[in-house]
């Protein structure tokens, strides 16, 4: 059986060519869908390819029935001299058929193959991973095989998510048409998977929407993800580091990793959010916020990502971009402390004082222990000119242990320099709790 597509000059081809070819071979409808991201020899079930069935010459439905009570004795659902009965009831066998979802589910040996309704599911599948080989898409005609397609009764989150119908082959492998199957050249995976991804909302967390589905991710692509947590160990370590050089080289050791990382698995959204914190942390604040526009455009609900990108820009002194990504942050999650905070530091930097201290309200309601909070919201007051207002809560944060003067003093050089920039006058009381003691 050829593993090739019957379109020629794959290297020319594009994603709709693609995606148009399976839908020109789909015409008629009655097709379930498989992708596999290399081109296998058969399309086959991992029993049979795990255990060589064919080589042996084993029946392979007895195999699976004799695993099937292995697994009963071993859960202690059979006793453990119990003989594989090759006669089962319906109800019998629809038991042992879930048992065996369950199995398949887990990634354990079954004589089941996972197909799809959906075949861009499938198309997912077949450029999930091996970006060095072609993959494939099997169309398979269902009323070909009626007798072997089963669905599972009980389906759990990740075959909903991924529309799944199995084929129970009884010698353990299919022979489809060769016309209908549908080459994927390495060259356009990681395209493929940006299409589904934007155009479709197929990616690796709807697919892999459970915990056993994330750790079968984290096998398939286990290059990638030693990559990720190692980059992440060493920017835990640049936070630690206590030298800026030292803080800049475990940084760098981080970057690189978690590009790595990304390279081997171009959706990988954890590696882009933590490269873009670190990005930040080195002052590259362009290409954190590229990193922070790719976390959103994977996970548009991303409340960290609108966070640090927001930070970022508060960074660059782009305080409008800045309260945006803080908005949206607090709209994702509605008790942000830091988001208030933040978007209250950027509208006081902006001249929106009236703004800065809504934000300030809420942040003492949710913390009433900030001394910062205190501070910063006394020092918009100061700029209304609401002086007792002001000096209440600069004392406040002076009884909380924060030394206000040194903060003063980050943003303006003396009580002069803040009285000609803004062209009034502080009253008396208020530049004596702002000014350093004398000598």
């Amino acid at each position: 059986m050829s593993n090739r597509s019957n379109t020629p000059n794959d290297k020319s081809r594009t994603v709709q060519d693609i995606i148009s070819e399976i839908e020109q071979k789909s015409q008629g409808g009655g097709y379930i869908y498989r992708g596999e991201r290399k081109c296998n020899p058969r399309v086959s079930s991992k029993l049979y390819r795990d255990f060589e069935i064919e080589v042996e010459h084993f029946n392979i439905e007895l195999v699976q029935k004799e695993m099937l009570a292995a697994a009963k004795r071993h859960t202690g659902d059979l006793p453990h001299d119990y003989r594989v009965d090759v006669t089962l009831s319906p109800e019998e066998e629809s038991i042992d058929f879930e048992i065996l979802t369950e199995i398949q589910h887990y990634g354990g040996k079954t004589n089941l193959i996972d197909f799809t309704t959906d075949f861009f599911i499938a198309l997912f599948f077949a450029c999930d991973g091996r970006y060095d080989e072609d993959g494939r898409v099997i169309l398979q005609k269902t009323d070909e095989i009626n007798d072997m397609i089963a669905h599972p009764q009980n389906p759990r989150h990740r075959v909903i998510a991924q529309k799944s119908v199995f084929i129970r082959p009884p010698r353990g492998f299919i022979e489809p048409h060769e016309d209908d199957i549908v080459t994927i050249p390495a060259s356009l995976k990681k395209q493929i998977l940006e299409h589904l991804r934007d155009y479709h909302g197929i990616s690796t967390e709807v697919i892999y929407n459970d915990l056993y589905g994330f750790i079968r991710n984290q096998d398939f692509h286990g290059d990638a993800y030693t990559h990720f947590y190692r980059g992440f160990a060493c920017g835990n370590r640049g936070d630690q580091e206590t030298t800026v050089e030292a803080k800049q080289t475990e940084y760098e050791n981080a970057i690189t990793h978690f590009t790595e990382a990304i390279r081997l698995k171009p959706d990988l959204t954890s590696a882009y959010f933590n490269r873009g914190v670190t990005l930040a942390f080195r002052g590259e604040f362009d290409d954190a916020i590229k990193d922070f526009d790719m976390v959103i455009q994977l996970q548009p609900e991303h409340v960290g990502a609108y966070y640090n990108r927001g930070n970022t820009y508060v960074d660059k002194d782009e305080f409008d971009n800045a309260i945006k990504d803080f908005n949206k942050a607090i709209e994702l999650d509605t008790y942000y402390l830091n988001a208030y905070y933040n978007r209250g530091f950027a509208s006081l930097n902006k001249g929106d004082f009236d703004d800065a201290i809504k934000d300030f309200d809420m942040v003492i309601q949710l913390q009433p222990d900030s001394a910062e909070a205190y501070y910063n919201r006394g020092e918009a007051w100061l700029h209304l000119q609401e002086w007792e207002k002001a000096k209440s809560d600069l004392i406040t944060a002076k009884d909380m242990g924060m030394d206000i003067i040194a903060s003063f003093n980050n943003e303006y050089a003396s009580v002069e320099d803040f009285e000609q920039e803004t062209g009034f006058q502080l009253p008396e009381d208020i530049a004596e709790l702002l000014t350093p003691p004398q000598p």
